[in-house]
């Protein structure tokens, strides 16, 4: 269904009148004067930056928090009037917030899904049922009697949502849900949405990924607090400039329509890739028949082609090069870890991974279910190396060996040269490798900045002098000035992006030659994406090896030289992203966004080639294409 991008509707479910809210001890307010009505049944996408205040509205729709300001009324109940029915309120509205770990409450994962019926006093029946079909809806039946805190975090946000699916909403908010999920959780994820709203539920979706957006009736646009843009997607992602003004991105395929718009006019501005693609096919096939009329068939075209994939260096992966990262038969299982009272906090394995004090004890032989097993691989020194595969497949595990927050139960894992089971090496691998985790802006614990960053340069025994250069340095490599106003600071009193530079400067002060980032572009906006991007080849081309563990196929063909393929804690494939890409496709979680379209073109019979991983590359080949230009 298609609904008006009017603000006001009849009988909303959802009904904000000039809500303003601001937090305690912030200079501004982080919603000013949003007025928004949703319909009964409407699937509404909200699309914005970091800080724009996507997330402040959708704790507002669930009575998680009250306006400074204004009214709000969901499902008929104005919760700051009426507190005694927020309860009420909360069993018709689920909310799926954008960090799993926020929503687990239980050891066993069942048991977690079933939390919310419970309290909702569904018949233990029933609660059974719901949690069964919650479970299969996101693919997690097999993991229902898992320790969450043993899965991956993209296996620990499918378990948010079936809990909250197992509520049998009115209104359904998702929060950035995919943000830690593969390309096929995120389909799920799609799927699981479009089915909900098909039923009838009021579906408030928050999202980074812009094709998200090309699902909704209609799409809001937040910036800086205040609804910049609204209507249906066709509608929004028209203004191309003004999104371009907001940080925001176009959809895959409407930025190659936008692309290809001077040589090719007149494409299809849907959205729709397969509509989109059969243009295109037809478009290159009339322009091939027209030259063959023109030139009688005969004439042949030259071109001085140079090779187009030059986002991917020369292979250095000679067989001589010295591995950075080494993995030789490497095992390792949970199952003597499950009690989390027998495991160093998190906030302890992230000090010693920034050059605090610590031992591990070497790991006993495996009883039960493998995380990896017999996994063997290298990381060259010198390359950017993408780690990728399915959601729990072993990657996370992996960086943790990696890294010597944990030894392998059998196998061994060197850095550079030195086993992680040495504990006499222990200070010499840590002075060789730094840790970026997922969400690393949990990993700030100082009282202030200066003193966060200065922490793993201080362990080494740094005079001050070098501290104090390091910390500057750091800062202004992740885009901050050290000023005496950002280095005093509390970490946690800066924004979302401010915590993630400055939890990442901290790493870089320790001037490792091996840096590991565990996800670093999860729940960045596309401004921020790119800078990470930046700031990652920048990393690379000074000289430090580069494992980066990403679900983006799209980064892995940007950025990488060397991929390692995951897939069931076994390794899958290794090469160029070119070579496992195109050869071992069966085995990699998703394909990046141009070989998925290349792929809809040769469907239609007209095949490129070579085969483009990028966005820039599809539209040079397109291109050639329709000129005529031999290869």
């Amino acid at each position: 269904m298609q609904h008006s991008p009017a603000t006001t509707v009849p009988n909303p479910i959802i009904q904000l009148r000039d809500v303003h809210v601001r937090y305690a001890g912030a200079d501004d307010e982080a919603l000013r004067g949003v007025s928004l009505d949703v319909l009964a049944g409407e699937y509404l996408c909200i699309l914005g930056g970091n800080g724009s205040g996507k997330s402040t509205l959708a704790q507002l729709i669930n009575a998680l928090l009250m306006p400074t300001a204004g009214t709000v009324r969901v499902c008929g109940i104005n919760a700051a009037e009426h507190p005694d029915r927020t309860l009420e309120l909360r069993q018709q509205v689920a909310m799926v917030f954008q960090h799993p770990d926020d929503q687990m409450v239980t050891s066993v994962v069942a048991d977690d899904v079933a939390f919310g019926p419970e309290n909702l006093d569904v018949p233990q029946p029933q609660i059974a049922v719901r949690v069964d079909k919650a479970l299969a809806a996101v693919d997690m039946s097999a993991c229902a009697q898992a320790d969450p805190a043993d899965l991956s975090g993209g296996q620990r946000q499918r378990v948010a949502i079936a809990g909250a699916l197992a509520m049998h909403p009115r209104v359904l908010v998702l929060d950035e849900p995919a943000a830690m999920l593969d390309a096929k959780g995120r389909r799920a994820i799609q799927h699981i949405a479009r089915d909900l709203n098909a039923r009838g539920i009021t579906i408030v979706h928050i999202t980074h990924f812009m094709d998200d957006a090309l699902l909704a009736d209609r799409v809001v646009v937040m910036s800086q607090g205040s609804i910049a843009q609204a209507g249906t997607p066709a509608e929004v992602f028209a203004q191309h400039e003004t999104l371009h003004q907001l940080g925001l991105e176009l959809p895959f395929t409407l930025q190659l329509a936008s692309e290809l718009a001077p040589v090719l006019p007149g494409l299809p501005t849907s959205g729709n890739a397969p509509e989109l693609a059969c243009a295109i096919s037809s478009a290159l096939r009339n322009a091939k028949d027209a030259r063959g009329a023109h030139s009688g068939g005969n004439h042949v075209y030259s071109h001085d082609y140079s090779p187009l994939y030059t986002q991917n260096p020369p292979e250095r992966l000679a067989a001589e090069q010295p591995a950075a990262i080494a993995f030789h038969h490497v095992t390792f299982s949970y199952a003597d870890e499950r009690n989390a009272r027998k495991r160093p906090g998190l906030l302890a394995r992230l000090r010693r991974a920034r050059g605090g004090a610590g031992k591990t004890a070497a790991s006993p032989a495996p009883h039960g279910p493998l995380a990896v097993q017999d996994l063997s691989f290298s990381v060259p020194a010198g390359s950017l190396t993408a780690l990728i595969g399915h959601t729990g497949s072993g990657k996370s595990t992996t960086v943790e060996l990696a890294c010597a927050l944990k030894v392998p139960n059998a196998g061994e894992v060197l850095i550079g040269g030195m086993s992680t089971a040495d504990l006499t090496r222990r200070s010499a691998i840590r002075a060789q490798i730094g840790y970026v985790a997922q969400l690393p802006e949990r990993q700030l614990f100082a009282e202030t900045v200066f003193d966060d960053i200065a922490f793993g340069p201080r362990n080494l025994g740094l005079p001050d002098s070098e501290v104090t250069v390091r910390v500057t340095e750091a800062l202004a490599e992740v885009g901050l000035d050290a000023t005496p106003g950002i280095l005093g600071r509390s970490p946690f009193a800066l924004s979302g992006g401010q915590q993630r530079a400055v939890s990442i400067a901290g790493i870089l002060a320790m001037r490792t030659p091996i840096l590991v980032l565990d996800e670093p572009m999860a729940g960045l906006d596309p401004v921020g994406q790119q800078r990470m991007r930046a700031l990652i080849a920048r990393l690379n081309q000074s000289g430090r090896t580069i494992l980066v563990v990403t679900h983006n196929m799209d980064d892995v063909a940007e950025l990488a030289d060397h991929v390692i393929a995951l897939e069931d804690g076994h390794l899958a494939a290794s090469g160029t992203p070119r070579a496992v890409f195109t050869q071992a496709a069966e085995h990699v979680p998703g394909l990046p966004s141009a070989l998925v379209f290349a792929h809809r073109l040769d469907a239609l019979g007209t095949p490129l080639d070579p085969e483009p991983l990028t966005l820039k590359t599809l539209v040079q080949e397109i291109q050639e294409v329709h000129c005529g230009c031999s290869h």
